[in-house]
């Protein structure tokens, strides 16, 4: 995708953005994320059946009578977007590479929560972090990180997901919605996820390809690990290649699956073949009635 195209497409990612606006968040919006928490409110006369967890000591001490503190809800949100901008990303099926789809989601879930007066920041990493950008709530600073998440040219081919994680928990001050987009083809990083998980909401989306989990049935083929460089040479004829092939795959998923329930983060795969808004109605109305 050329630089010239960036306008474009960020303009019709706006109005599919509306459509998971009006369809799901308009009015409930925050009910499908696990909130940030109290702020405290004010300090009281203690009144019975206070919890007396909250009664503020100092001030009872001062005044020679109990004082409670009061506390209110916060509505403001914050979500950070952790995207994979590493080669193997680049992968992908009918003109949508991995590296398409994940943009797409973390712009339809950035428009989405600008709309709703939330705050967007970003991550891109590779073997590296590319970028940091912080949570703020402006419009075109929203819409000026879509622009480098789509349009990005990154340094490193590798994938460090562990230092991606250890930098964002880092850099949040307080309680916020992370969604990790990636394909998680990376080592090292679950004792991170897990961290960042005890102290923020933290989506898991799993970017998959159809090659993913079937090698394809043709002769002799010549494949590269776009990360490393390293190629190699195998047979999509044989039956007994293509079941480990999928078997493989089929191993790394579960285990991705059990470590992020394990963890409590919550997950969701999206295959480059199907439609980023599509999936995420689905997935936010399943995540609301649950």
């Amino acid at each position: 995708m050329s630089q010239d195209d960036l306008p474009a497409r960020v303009r019709r990612l706006h109005v599919r953005s509306r459509k998971l606006v009006e369809s799901l968040f308009a009015g409930n919006y925050h009910s499908v994320f696990k909130g940030p928490g109290l702020e405290f409110d004010e300090v009281r006369d203690y009144q019975y059946g206070d919890d007396v967890r909250f009664i503020d000591w100092n001030v009872s001490s001062r005044m020679a009578a109990p004082y409670s503190k009061t506390f209110k809800e916060e509505r403001e949100l914050v979500l950070m977007g952790v995207v994979d901008v590493s080669a193997s990303l680049s992968t992908g099926v009918a003109g949508r590479t991995k590296r398409d789809t994940a943009g797409n989601l973390f712009a339809l879930l950035a428009m989405a929560a600008v709309a709703n007066n939330d705050k967007v920041g970003s991550l891109l990493y590779s073997d590296r972090v590319e970028r940091l950008v912080v949570p703020m709530k402006d419009r075109k600073h929203v819409l000026r990180q879509i622009s480098e998440v789509l349009g990005h040219h990154p340094r490193g081919r590798g994938s460090d997901l562990a230092l991606a994680l250890k930098t964002t928990a880092q850099n949040l001050k307080r309680k916020s919605i992370v969604v990790v987009l990636s394909d998680f083809r990376s080592q090292g990083y679950q004792s991170e996820l897990a961290l960042l998980a005890r102290k923020h909401d933290v989506i898991a989306i799993r970017i998959t390809d159809p090659t993913d989990y079937s090698f394809p049935e043709v002769g002799l083929v010549e494949a590269e690990d776009p990360e490393t460089g390293k190629g190699f040479s195998a047979w999509g004829h044989s039956k007994s290649l293509r079941k480990e092939y999928s078997d493989f795959w089929d191993d790394e998923r579960r285990a991705w699956l059990k470590n992020c329930r394990a963890i409590g983060a919550d997950t969701l795969e999206v295959s480059t073949e199907e439609e980023p808004a599509d999936s995420l109605l689905a997935f936010f109305r399943r995540r609301r009635g649950a």
